[in-house]
């Protein structure tokens, strides 16, 4: 389940378009939904009727639709104290496919707990609030539901689309709408599922640094093991030594960035996997953050005029073959870089203050596979003050990097 929106919602009426939380991806999601709903076949409560069955006690505190590969899907978690469940049920089919148990942070075990306790002490249940928001939205279908507490207040947030409309419906714990609202989904987002296979996406360039053998070819692909839709973005790379392989989202310019992507590194002998590129002015200036399986490790680094220099690491262990969500934002001078949403770089560095394009890399022989990149502006938030959740080190004389490039 999507981390819960921390939008907080007042009291009153709105029509007005509301912006996603700042490091919420509505973009990408938006995009997603607009290819699962029309292959659903079943409402979000037939597939919740379903989930229960499956689900041996708990709270039902959340149901959103997606992709997982081809097949639309509705994911319904369940909280039982700090733990959560989640069941995935077939949209097309209404089957039961699988139930997960999640493995909570301590910072999530808490929020699950608080909503727990709110919904044991609430006479309003979920499936009550879905059909609140579809008369509040007076029409349309329900894409997602939470229930959540927020600064000690309880609420349940539905999502209804309508058309190319995305409302959000905010329904308190007496079952009276609290606020309803037009999403406005910021940035810009590319799920390549919409891309013939076998071809380069449209509205992408390709870059290489230090180009010295074998080129690398980016193309789009059909992929069983996609987390949504049928299509990646692969790389197929012979490069050697010390080249970069970059793919440039031409139509992008942002200075203050919050970009992501999900990888998966699928093979490499002498490196392996890759990462995000963004202040990019072309394949020789930019700033990227990148994984190694091979290596173990995360890092940050900025190329200039051709040279790449270290600004960053820590040591991650990433497996080829598995799909990780990498992220970096950078708000002025200010750089901090995630894996599954945990921050483990923050380092400040002021190389390239101007906007520029964002986009994909990798280096030398590591052939990986992108699915879904979503990059908007990029906005202080709570939790940009958080430590990296691994001890990260500078660059220092006596660390081995991988290129020989200092």
């Amino acid at each position: 389940m999507k981390r819960i929106l921390q939008t907080l919602f007042t009291v009153g009426l709105l029509t007005q378009p509301v912006m996603a939380d700042e490091d919420e991806f509505e973009v990408l999601e938006h995009d997603i939904v607009k290819l699962a709903l029309p292959l659903a076949k079943v409402s979000m409560k037939q597939a919740i009727e379903t989930a229960t069955k499956e689900v041996a006690g708990g709270k039902l505190a959340g149901a959103e639709l997606s992709l997982k590969g081809e097949t639309p899907v509705f994911e319904i978690t369940f909280l039982a104290d700090a733990s959560a469940t989640e069941v995935t049920v077939d949209a097309v089919t209404g089957k039961f496919l699988k139930k997960d148990a999640e493995k909570p942070d301590a910072a999530e075990a808490e929020e699950n707990k608080q909503t727990q306790k709110a919904l044991n002490e609430s006479k309003f249940t979920l499936l009550q609030a879905i059909d609140a928001a579809m008369s509040e939205a007076k029409g349309g279908t329900v894409v997602k539901a939470e229930a959540e507490v927020e600064k000690g207040v309880f609420k349940f947030d539905v999502e209804v689309v309508a058309g190319d409309e995305f409302k959000e419906v905010a329904i308190g714990s007496d079952g009276k709408a609290i606020k309803t609202e037009v999403e406005k989904a910021e940035g810009q987002a590319w799920i390549f599922d919409r891309d013939e296979a076998g071809k380069a996406p449209a509205g992408w360039k390709f870059g290489f640094t230090n180009a010295s053998s074998g080129r690398a070819s980016w193309s789009v692909m059909k992929d069983a093991d996609a987390p949504s839709g049928p299509n990646v973005l692969t790389l197929s790379s012979q490069s050697g030594g010390g080249t970069f392989n970059l793919a440039m989202a031409e139509k992008t310019s942002y200075k203050d960035v919050n970009v992501r992507t999900r990888i998966r590194a699928n093979t490499g002998k002498e490196d392996q996997g890759g990462g995000l590129i963004w202040r990019c002015k072309d394949e020789n200036n930019y700033y990227i953050c990148r994984m190694n399986p091979l290596e173990n490790n995360f890092r940050v680094y900025k190329v200039t005029n051709g040279k790449r220099q270290q600004l960053q690491g820590t040591e991650y262990k990433a497996q080829a073959g598995k799909w990780y969500v990498v992220r970096a934002k950078m708000v002025g001078n200010h750089i901090m870089c995630f894996i599954d949403d945990k921050k483990l770089l923050d380092v400040t560095d002021s190389e390239f203050k101007d906007a520029g394009m964002v986009g994909l890399w990798t280096k030398a022989d590591a052939s990986s596979s992108f699915d879904n990149i979503a990059v908007m502006t990029g906005v202080v938030s709570d939790r940009d003050s958080a430590k990296p959740a691994e001890k990260a080190k500078p660059k220092d004389k006596d660390d081995d990097d991988d290129d020989g490039d200092e």
